[in-house]
């Protein structure tokens, strides 16, 4: 807020009067600053989320962490053969092992081409009949035809052309590739190939399904920054119920569950807590797409709130950095008679945001902020009075006091006498709203003597004193959308050109 109403000092103000002393009239400040209005303008990770009812809850967002379907079924590259054996045999697609089994039942190929490199030696043509009996298109088994012809050297050697099978669909359940050939001589006697081989430039997928294998990704080394303590130096709060939520967006189409390796708070004082919740134990499990859904996103939020970790009680000692680490598990329960799949735009993304409703009390805080002065503007002003008229909404009293700091940070004046500039606390109607602030005005005089220790300043430090209605009592308030504080300030200034 305090930002905010600098951008309201008129800077403009034209001192170009003749003569040697003049009082001089100079309004300053002109606006008024409210909740919803501070939401508007929020940017970046850190925004305020006002509800139907007008109540304020701050929102800090973390990361989006993104994976893809490349992330379980990455472009697999063409670098070894693949020896077709026999006449009939069932070739292992390159995925899965012994301690992670993959159950293929169907895939559709994308950007994969396939060619074969043949071997015989006979000295004579043979004509070959190549079939991969559990890859279709258009209800078409594949069925390609070569003939290895006889060159005059053995053995006989041929590499067919490279072969698109993009769109083409692979029905399997167990893992395998099936090919049938037929190497048949001149004469129609069938003989076996001294060698047949396939080969292929990659292996690639638009869509797969069945039981995919279990897969871990990591989401580690990830941090939330929160800037509601930036300011604190004594005092207490106390907010009801604040949150951490992960949300999943998930398009594939297989179990996902999260598994928490670290969730840890650190507050203002270089305190380390860890929070602690049944579900950091199990897991949380999220939804997922069916096999009607194909294309379609599910998004499950998960909240650690007050009713099922220990957020608030470490939270309320002041954090201003939440870490985790993350793991997301696909197929966590490694059971092979859970079918799903992943199309090739599939992908999951997890987010962590850490949710503040405004709803709490303060007692005796008082906050500070120091900031850089240049008050050479005012060389030529002599003496002079401020007046200061402000409005408070909010339920809770507010004291104000700007100390004028040298270079070694000593205090050479203060702007207000004894308390500060008070703001009292608007009136708490019985429905927990307030009553609209009534105006006070503040005049502060500025003798020669004070402008003098004001201009040697390089800097001030700003520092509140807050207490909410009630708060000695435990009493928890909204803040609405609504609440904001009134400021107009002005000065009369003796000038001397």
């Amino acid at each position: 807020m305090i930002t905010a109403f600098s951008q309201c000092v008129d800077r403009d103000i034209a001192l170009d009067i003749e003569g040697p002393e003049y009082d001089l009239a100079v309004p300053l400040i002109n606006s008024r600053i409210t909740i919803g209005r501070v939401a508007a303008e929020s940017k970046g990770n850190t925004s305020i989320r006002i509800d139907s009812d007008g109540k304020a809850t701050v929102v800090y967002n973390g990361d989006v962490i993104r994976r893809t379907a490349a992330a379980i079924f990455p472009p697999f590259p063409g670098i070894l053969d693949n020896p077709i054996p026999d006449t009939l045999y069932d070739l292992p697609l390159p995925f899965g092992s012994p301690s992670n089994i993959f159950l293929i039942d169907r895939a559709t190929f994308r950007n994969t081409r396939i060619f074969f490199e043949f071997e015989h030696d006979q000295p004579e043509d043979v004509q070959i009949r190549m079939q991969i009996l559990n890859l279709k298109r258009n209800n078409q088994h594949f069925d390609q035809r070569y003939t290895l012809k006889y060159n005059g050297n053995f053995p006989n050697k041929m590499i067919t052309p490279q072969f698109s099978i993009d769109g083409w669909e692979l029905v399997s359940n167990t893992n395998t590739i099936r090919f049938y050939y037929e190497a048949v001589r001149p004469n129609g006697e069938k003989l076996r190939l001294k060698n047949a081989i396939l080969r292929f430039d990659l292996i690639l997928f638009s869509y797969i399904e069945g039981y995919l294998g279990y897969h871990i990704f990591g989401v580690d080394g990830n941090a939330i920054r929160i800037g509601l303590f930036n300011a604190w130096k004594s005092g207490g709060f106390n907010f009801e119920d604040p949150k951490i939520v992960l949300r999943v967006d998930n398009a594939f189409g297989l179990p996902v569950r999260s598994r928490v390796n670290k969730m840890q708070l650190t507050t203002v004082t270089g305190n380390v807590l860890s929070l602690e919740s049944p579900f950091i134990n199990t897991g949380i499990d999220f939804d997922y797409p069916g096999f009607n859904e194909v294309g379609k996103t599910k998004s499950t939020f998960f909240t650690f709130d007050k009713n099922n970790s220990n957020i608030r009680e470490i939270f309320n000692e002041k954090t201003n950095l939440i870490s985790y680490d993350i793991d997301a598990l696909v197929n966590p329960d490694r059971d092979t008679t859970i079918k799903g799949y992943i199309d090739f735009d599939a992908f999951f993304n997890i987010n962590v945001a850490a949710e503040v409703p405004l709803n709490g009390y303060v007692r005796e805080l008082v906050v500070s902020d120091t900031i850089s002065l240049d008050l050479s503007a005012f060389n030529s002003v002599l003496s002079g009075e401020f007046k200061i008229i402000t409005a408070n909404d909010f339920p809770a009293d507010v004291s104000l006091q700007i100390y004028f700091l040298d270079a070694e940070g000593r205090r050479l004046e203060e702007l207000f006498a004894a308390e500060g500039l008070v703001l009292p606390a608007a009136v708490l109607l019985p429905n927990g709203r307030t009553q609209k602030g009534q105006e006070r005005t503040t005049f502060v005089p500025l003798s020669q003597s004070k402008l003098e220790n004001m201009r040697k300043s390089d800097r001030v430090l700003i520092e509140g004193r807050l207490n909410t209605t009630g708060s000695a009592e435990g009493k928890s308030l909204w803040l609405y959308d609504d609440y904001g504080i009134t400021l107009k300030a002005g000065a009369l200034l003796k000038y001397k050109k």
